[in-house]
């Protein structure tokens, strides 16, 4: 694995006027179930992650969740539906997020190797305010899943070295 695919990559997209695409995605050295546990450890995600802070629910297609995430220091919570779900893959929520904007947030992980990992944080902000302040949003949703994949590569990583012991 080259030093450049160790850190988070992505990008912001202006889709239309008023929508916006975040596409982010990091390389983890461990296998997909490995990344796929860490991030579904409900109980301990807050212990690791500085954004993505709990989800409490019934974590199932089309279950009821409520997740909170620090944003600027401020604990922020919402309640999404679960689509897009597939268990050890993939999951998703499409749900209006803060002045009428409506977010498609993916989370996807997927292998790349025996060993390895690709994990996808995707987003499309739409609607409401984001003609206004979607391109300042976007941008700061970027950093946060940035922030997130790294943190997500380093505990998976940190639990694989753990277990190799």
């Amino acid at each position: 694995m080259t030093a450049d695919s160790e850190h988070p990559k992505g990008r912001v997209e202006k889709a239309t006027a008023g929508e916006y695409r975040i596409v982010t995605y990091i390389d983890i050295d461990a296998p997909k179930e490995d990344v796929w546990a860490t991030l579904t450890d409900w109980e301990n995600l807050g212990s690791w992650s500085s954004s993505f802070i709990s989800l409490e629910g019934d974590f199932v297609d089309g279950g009821h969740v409520k997740v909170a995430f620090r944003v600027l220091g401020l604990t922020q919570r919402y309640e999404h539906d679960l689509i897009d779900f597939d268990d050890g893959s993939q999951f998703a929520w499409s749900d209006p997020f803060l002045l009428g904007m409506v977010d498609h947030h993916v989370y996807r992980v997927e292998a790349t190797g025996p060993s390895s990992t690709r994990f996808h944080q995707t987003d499309q902000a739409s609607g409401g305010a984001a003609g206004v302040i979607g391109a300042l949003m976007a941008r700061m949703m970027r950093n946060m899943y940035d922030r997130f994949n790294s943190e997500l590569k380093i505990e998976v990583e940190r639990r694989a070295r753990i277990n190799a012991q």
